[in-house]
């Protein structure tokens, strides 16, 4: 039987690479807005593990085909782009459009396989958010294994592949991630400097002739406005600012934890 782990190159995934990974087939479904830290760390990863498995594990990486007004694309970014739209708690298209569904669609045409999915022993109150195809056996090896978020960090560090994202990757991978917290967008104010100008260009192009709609998050001013604030005040004492209404979310298995 084929065995594929769903691979997000967080903790727990990267953990299951280490422990299941000999002779297996890891997935990562690309949205193609990650950010490029992310890329970089994937093909770490990628490289660290073919050698620690002797050549006998892969890495391959999905793209979905999305249609966004009668054109197909293949990122979020460009779906967003196309759309005037942004992903949120309420409306989690990059999961099911960009993550879900790429990889159910490739795993339709493997046969008989299982897919390892990243829940932790300390998780067993949460379940994954795939598909359930008739082909495929759903596996959750570290909590049958008892492999606790401690756990999976300990192995991580001793092979030296523990995840060391900057402050703005604390949840979700991508640039426009609705779950990123105001500290992270902070962050990438002044570390990911490329990147925040990106979301910035697309929230502008989303807004109606009023400008009120379509916020990254509903809680922050337009991106434009955040931006100039954060340059303003970098030695500021902006704690009042960030402690209000701060949401503590995640975007489950699919990204980065």
């Amino acid at each position: 039987m084929k065995r594929f782990i769903a691979f997000s190159g967080g903790v727990e995934s990267t953990a299951m690479c280490l422990l299941y990974g000999k002779g297996a087939t890891a997935v990562f479904t690309d949205t193609g807005s990650e950010h490029a830290e992310m890329y970089r760390r994937i093909n770490r990863v990628e490289n660290a593990l073919v050698e620690i498995h002797g050549g006998d594990f892969r890495l391959i990486r999905l793209r979905a085909s999305v249609t966004a007004k009668g054109e197909k694309v293949d990122s979020l970014t460009d779906y967003v782009d196309r759309m005037q739209f942004f992903p949120s708690g309420a409306d989690r298209f990059c999961t099911s459009r960009f993550k879900i569904a790429p990889l159910d669609n490739f795993l339709k045409s493997e046969g008989e396989s299982e897919l390892l999915i990243g829940l932790n022993a300390d998780e067993t109150d949460r379940e994954g958010n795939y598909g359930l195809l008739a082909n495929v056996h759903y596996r959750y090896p570290l909590q049958e294994d008892g492999y606790t978020r401690q756990d999976c960090i300990d192995l991580l560090e001793q092979r030296g592949l523990k995840p060391d994202f900057p402050a703005y990757m604390r949840r979700g991978g991508c640039i426009f991630c609705p779950f990123k917290s105001k500290k992270e967008y902070a962050a990438m104010v002044h570390l990911a400097p490329e990147e925040i100008d990106l979301v910035r260009i697309l929230e502008e192009k989303a807004q109606d002739k009023r400008g009120k709609y379509y916020r990254i998050r509903h809680n922050m001013p337009a991106m434009k406005d955040f931006i100039q604030i954060e340059k303003n005040n970098l030695f500021g004492d902006l704690t009042p600012y960030y402690d209000a209404g701060e949401e503590q979310y995640s975007c489950g298995v699919f990204c980065h934890r």
